[in-house]
C-alpha cells in the first residue's frame, strides 16, 4: 500500500501541467478576443452551435498547403483566406483539437463547446512578441544610426570643401561655409536671426533642407549643387563649385585643414 501511494505521489510531481490559454477580450466585447502568441501554449476557442469563429493571423502569414488538421474534421466547417481561418461547428458536440501550420508559426488550438458562463469566441486575434521585438530592434537601430551620423558630424577632421559662390543679398552670407562630403556647414558668428536653408532639387524646385544646430552653425544633413538661403524677403543663392553627385567633392582643389574660404561671383 505504501509503495502504491509513493508511486502516485511521484507521478503527480513529475507529470507536467497542461498548458491551456483562455483568450481574453480585446476591448469591451467579450466575444472579440485576443491572446499573446506562444508556440508552447494551447489556445482555447469556445464555440456554440450557429456561431462562426474567425481566427486572424499576422499580415503576410498564411496557412501552408495541408497545414491545418482536426481530430474530428467532420464536426466542423472551415475555410481559409490570405491571413485568416473561419470555423463553424457542424455538430452539436464538436469538441476537438485543431492544429495549424503557417509560413511563420505553429498553432495548437482546443475547440470547446461553451458552458453556461463562457464567452463564445467570435473572433480571435493574436499579439506577436517576436514581431514586436524585431520592430523595436529595427527602430532602435535606425535611431542609433542617426545618432552616430549626427555625432560624427561634429568631428570635421577630414578634408573640407569651401569652394562656394554666392549671388543675391550678401547680408545673409554665413561667416564660414563648407562641407565634408556628407554635411554642409553654415556658420554664423552673429546674434541676428538665422535664415532658413533650402536645397535646390533636381527638378529646379526648392526643398527645406534637413538640419540640426551645433552652436552657431546650421548643419545641413546633405550636400547639394545649389542652396538658397531665405530670411523674410531677403534671398541669397549659393552654388557648390566642387559638387559631384557621386559623392566626391573638392575636385577644384583642396583647402588647408581648418581654413575656410567663401568666394564670390565676378561682378558682385
Amino acid at each position: 500500500m505504501k509503495l502504491t501511494i509513493l508511486a502516485a505521489l511521484l507521478f503527480a510531481v513529475w507529470t507536467p501541467a497542461f498548458a491551456l490559454t483562455v483568450p481574453g477580450p480585446c476591448g469591451t466585447d467579450p466575444n472579440v478576443q485576443c491572446a499573446e502568441y506562444d508556440p508552447n501554449e494551447v489556445f482555447q476557442i469556445t464555440t456554440t452551435s450557429g456561431k462562426a469563429t474567425l481566427i486572424q493571423f499576422e499580415d503576410g502569414e498564411s496557412v501552408q498547403t495541408k497545414g491545418a488538421g482536426m481530430g474530428d474534421g467532420k464536426a466542423w466547417e472551415a475555410t481559409k483566406g490570405a491571413s485568416w481561418i473561419l470555423l463553424k461547428p457542424a455538430q452539436i458536440k464538436p469538441d476537438t483539437n485543431f492544429l495549424i501550420v503557417t509560413n511563420k508559426r505553429r498553432y495548437v488550438l482546443s475547440l470547446k463547446s461553451a458552458g453556461r458562463n463562457d464567452a463564445v469566441t467570435w473572433a480571435l486575434r493574436f499579439d506577436y512578441p517576436d514581431t514586436r521585438n524585431k520592430r523595436m530592434a529595427a527602430e532602435a537601430k535606425k535611431r542609433q544610426a542617426a545618432a552616430d551620423v549626427l555625432a560624427g558630424s561634429a568631428v570635421n577632421t577630414g578634408p573640407r570643401n569651401a569652394h562656394y559662390s554666392m549671388r543675391g543679398d550678401v547680408d545673409l552670407k554665413p561667416t564660414h561655409l563648407f562641407d565634408n562630403g556628407t554635411f554642409t556647414y553654415f556658420e554664423y558668428n552673429t546674434g541676428r536671426d538665422l535664415p532658413k536653408v533650402f536645397a535646390i532639387l533636381p527638378d529646379g524646385t526648392e526643398g527645406l533642407a534637413p538640419y540640426h544646430m551645433e552652436g552657431d552653425t546650421i548643419v545641413v544633413h546633405e550636400t547639394a549643387a545649389q542652396f538658397v538661403i531665405r530670411l523674410g524677403k531677403s534671398v541669397l543663392g549659393i552654388r557648390n563649385d566642387a559638387y559631384a553627385p557621386e559623392g566626391h567633392y573638392n575636385r577644384s582643389g583642396t583647402t588647408v585643414p581648418g581654413e575656410v574660404r567663401i568666394t564670390k561671383e565676378k561682378g558682385e
